[in-house]
């Protein structure tokens, strides 16, 4: 009876135990500044910039997570995603904004027009007519920098991202960066519907 009664204080103490002797460790895990810094630096942050960075959010957390989703999902830099996120109310809608309009817009853009840059290449090659090169004017701002620009202006990234991608998909406006300046001029005021309001 007595080994019954050993065994089963043993049995109820043993966790009671884990719970004093690790409470540090459980603590430090869930510190939003600790996440918030690893991430950052993880993504490519300098220290110095993570830190000021991560002391100043008022959530930590969602600071370093809409840097590394940006970082991951794009190609624009860390350090001009944290500039971009540090700056914003909501930076986790700002992350999912800049990457649903590369994913579901200009990466399908991309691929589009490599599929038809190399169906003309084979048409050409089996024609043996020289290519016509189509050139495009060169703008001083990428794509995806409008992107992570126009998701920061706007006051519902969430909604411009939805407004850039279904303008973005109609045929006679298949032109990503006219599209996310539409939407997001359209969220000050719809000039293109009250035109005797333009100044």
């Amino acid at each position: 009876m007595k080994n019954i009664l050993k065994l089963t204080t043993l049995i109820l103490v043993t966790p009671t135990l884990f719970t004093f002797i690790f409470p540090s460790t459980v603590k430090a895990n869930n510190n939003s500044f600790d996440v918030c810094l690893r991430e950052l630096t993880a993504s490519g942050v300098p220290v110095e910039q993570a830190q000021t960075g991560c002391a100043d959010a008022l959530v930590p957390t969602e600071l370093s997570t809409c840097v590394k989703n940006i970082s991951t999902n794009t190609n624009i830099k860390s350090i001009e995603a944290l500039k971009s996120c540090y700056q914003v109310r909501r930076p986790l809608d700002l992350s999912s904004c800049v990457v649903n309009i590369n994913r579901d817009i200009l990466m399908a853009n991309n691929k589009s027009n490599t599929s038809k840059t190399a169906s003309t290449v084979t048409e050409t090659a089996e024609n043996s007519i020289e290519p016509i090169i189509e050139t495009t004017e060169t703008t001083s701002v990428t794509p995806i920098q409008m992107a992570l620009d126009t998701c920061q202006a706007s006051l519902l990234p969430l909604r411009h991202s939805e407004c850039v991608i279904g303008l973005s998909r109609t045929p006679q406006t298949a032109n990503p960066t006219k599209a996310m300046e539409t939407c997001l001029s359209a969220e000050d005021f719809p000039r293109d519907l009250f035109p005797s309001y333009q100044q």
